[in-house]
């Protein structure tokens, strides 16, 4: 057994974790963050051990089962971009229902717990309850749901926490998110962390992968996580509850509790009894506790605290730091709507939410549906405003609205219950693009960015996550002219994307397309991610192809990192010019292009001198063909037929290829004589998808089309 260290030694804190972290949690990593940067943390922290070394000694343990528990009003932020992120009410109350079975050591599988471990076994007296009033004063059910999407892989791990914060002396703030990065760490493999107490009040709480919630939904089919069974937000409320894990952060460390064995290191998976016999560390012959929630091992095999963490988290939560003490006090409990008689859920107005999550592209006179997607309480009615536009109802909960002009418009949705209403307002929701092409871009199209008034109404600027960096008309600097298009980028939360969707343009007549632009960006660091991709679609938007893709290093168009909020030198070296090449595939009479920008922590980014170049087929087609052109059978399967007749004879081309612009199958003929013809394709080969067929004459595609692939 270790002994009990009576004074905070410092030192404890440089031991370098050599333990390879396969569990995802971030808390030991983040907790030296804290004391390497904040000096305020690390004396808290130093002042909260000697509390805790007198609290065990002049206390008992923990309450006893038959005494009340402490009360936890709890919050969970539900950040999401997708379905499968906004996870559902029932698997939160399920990790609640969890929680509260596990921590008083009540739930089944305590009979698992081998015979050596469970003298040591103790119950912690805590209960958690979902909050029913909320900082406010209004009716919650304490689950809030914010759409944002910077839920996927934030760049920086306390990101989310400024999307919604609620104060953490009155609440446990439990912040979901879809993906997690960590600072200083490649990929977005994180599981979860907590904070420590001691630290900055507003990013207090925990911050957690929604599909490590609970034991049902999406943490059902999350097994590569190892099966946690809603125990691994056990493990992180343990270093809510000043808990260390149980190795001690360091080969033979120690975890500041007098009845865990020493461990040479983390646990994982699900070993047998017993784990590291008589270990390097001085353990004895039972070996490693590897069913203790602080260890790493998975969901099956944790299922103890034992009696000395007990009173390790008995102390944190009596302590006044961070507010801890006043969470549980019965002032607080009325506030926040947890005192007995605690009723769950309660009758409050459902907070209004609309499907599909995010902004809307659409075109004029395209039929947008939105569903009524609210949440947390009850309705006995609804009111839709879709700013003037025709609906067919403004009542029901699914409606479908019409648009008749280009513009971008905002949502706002009214729920009513007994005398009470919320109302909702989704800014700039829908953006509607015209269906056919600006005749102020004829070909070659050219745009500068020099005209304000124009990049306003023709380009669409799409803030999808309504913050602070959108596209905009700058005219800080420029390559060419006076003026360029950029997103100030410096002070971005990642990731976040914007749109810069192109007015409509005529491709119909024009092969052998090339579009280029002037770039410029610098990294703020060296490990930027930020990234810049270009669509193009040739359907007002419903689809949209990619043409060019480049992240962080490769996107950089100055070599060193920039360290301010970086303005590039007009008209210099700073500028690069970037050159893509248009299938023909995409080719139509109203083609658009989109720029999106995701923010990956880096600078500003500012693209200028946009050209679009291509051989005109005016006149081509119809001196070329006479009569029907006819392509079956469509779909196809073995074969495809192409029947046509020429005007003059000819050698031509033919080209299939996927909706990507790749080539998947040719066939040139040098001469083919006027009059009706019919090639046939072998098309077996072809995976089953949408495919172009195209035919060339001397480069000029004259004939494009497309067609379905069957599946055998």
């Amino acid at each position: 057994m270790k002994k009990i260290i009576l004074l905070f030694v410092c030192t404890l804190f440089l031991l370098k974790t050599v333990a390879q972290n396969q569990h995802g949690c971030f808390s030991d990593e983040y907790y030296k963050q804290q004391l390497a940067t904040d000096p305020e943390f690390k004396n808290n922290q130093e002042a909260l051990e000697v509390f805790t070394q007198d609290f065990i000694k002049n206390n008992s343990a923990a309450k006893s089962a038959t005494a009340a528990p402490y009360i936890i009003p709890v919050v969970f932020h539900v950040i999401y971009t997708n379905a499968a992120g906004n996870i559902s009410d029932a698997q939160i109350i399920d990790q609640i229902q969890i929680l509260n079975k596990e921590f008083p050591r009540q739930q089944a599988d305590t009979v698992l717990t081998p015979a050596a471990f469970k003298p040591f076994a103790a119950p912690f007296n805590v209960e958690f309850r979902l909050a029913t009033i909320d900082p406010s004063g209004n009716c919650t059910n304490g689950i809030n749901r914010i759409y944002n999407s910077i839920s996927n892989c934030s760049v920086k791990e306390d990101d989310v926490k400024s999307l919604s914060y609620w104060p953490s002396n009155k609440y446990l703030n439990i912040w979901l998110v879809q993906s997690m990065h960590y600072s200083g760490q490649s990929g977005c493999g994180g599981g979860g962390y907590a904070t420590f107490p001691g630290g900055s009040p507003t990013l207090d709480g925990i911050n957690i992968r929604g599909d490590l919630i609970s034991n049902i939904g999406t943490a059902a089919s999350n097994s590569g996580w190892g099966n946690f069974k809603g125990r691994y937000l056990i493990h992180e409320l343990g270093h809510w509850f000043n808990l260390r894990h149980i190795w001690g952060d360091a080969n033979c460390g120690n975890d500041l509790v007098s009845d865990t064995p020493p461990h040479v290191n983390d646990n994982s998976g699900c070993p047998t009894f017993p784990r590291r016999a008589n270990n390097s560390c001085g353990g004895g012959p039972d070996g490693e506790m590897f069913t203790d929630y602080m260890d790493y091992t998975n969901g099956p095999c944790l299922n103890m605290f034992t009696a000395g963490q007990v009173a390790r988290m008995t102390a944190a939560i009596n302590s006044p730091l961070s507010g801890r003490n006043n969470l549980w006090s019965t002032s607080n409990l009325n506030a926040t709507g947890t005192n007995d008689p605690y009723n769950y859920p309660v009758a409050c107005t459902a907070v209004p939410d609309v499907l599909p999550f995010g902004t809307i592209v659409a075109c004029i006179s395209d039929s947008v549906k939105f569903t009524d997607y609210s949440y947390g309480g009850n309705s006995t009615s609804r009111l839709w405003n879709f700013a003037g536009n025709p609906a067919t109802s403004l009542t029901d909960s699914i409606v479908k609205v019409k648009y008749n002009t280009p513009g971008v418009y905002t949502v706002m949705l009214t729920k009513n219950y007994l005398s009470a209403s919320k109302t909702s307002t989704f800014t700039n929701k829908v953006y509607i693009l015209k269906d056919s092409a600006n005749a102020s871009y004829p070909m070659p199209f050219f745009e500068g960015f020099e005209n304000a008034a124009t990049f306003n109404t023709d380009w669409i600027a799409v803030n999808k996550n309504n913050d602070a960096a959108i596209w905009q008309n700058d005219n800080t600097t420029y390559y060419t002219g006076f003026k360029c298009a950029s997103i100030t980028n410096f002070n971005q939360i990642a990731p976040s994307t914007d749109d810069l969707i192109s007015p409509a343009i005529d491709l119909s007549a024009s092969v052998s397309n090339t579009l280029s632009f002037v770039l410029h960006y610098a990294l703020r660091g060296a490990t930027n991610s930020d990234k810049l991709e270009v669509f193009i679609s040739n359907n007002c938007g419903l689809t949209w192809f990619p043409l060019y893709n480049k992240t962080g290093s490769s996107l950089k168009t100055v070599p060193a990192p920039q360290t301010i909020s970086y303005i590039p030198i007009p008209a210099s070296t700073e500028w690069r010019e970037e050159k893509v090449n248009i299938d023909d595939s995409y080719l139509g009479s109203s083609t658009r292009f989109k720029f999106t920008f995701t923010s990956g922590g880096g600078n500003n980014i500012f693209i200028d001198e946009i050209n679009l170049n291509g051989i005109s087929t005016v006149g081509i087609k119809d001196n070329f063909f006479t009569g029907v052109i006819k392509l079956f059978p469509n779909p196809a399967n073995e074969s495809l037929n192409l029947n046509y007749t020429l005007k003059n004879k000819t050698a031509v081309q033919f080209e299939i290829t996927d909706v990507l612009g790749k080539v998947c199958l040719t066939q040139t003929n040098n001469t083919i004589n006027e009059g009706e013809n019919t090639n046939t394709f072998n098309t077996s080969s072809l995976k089953p998808g949408v495919y172009f067929i195209r035919l060339k004459q001397n480069a000029a595609v004259v004939y494009n089309s497309k067609f379905i692939k069957q599946g055998s």
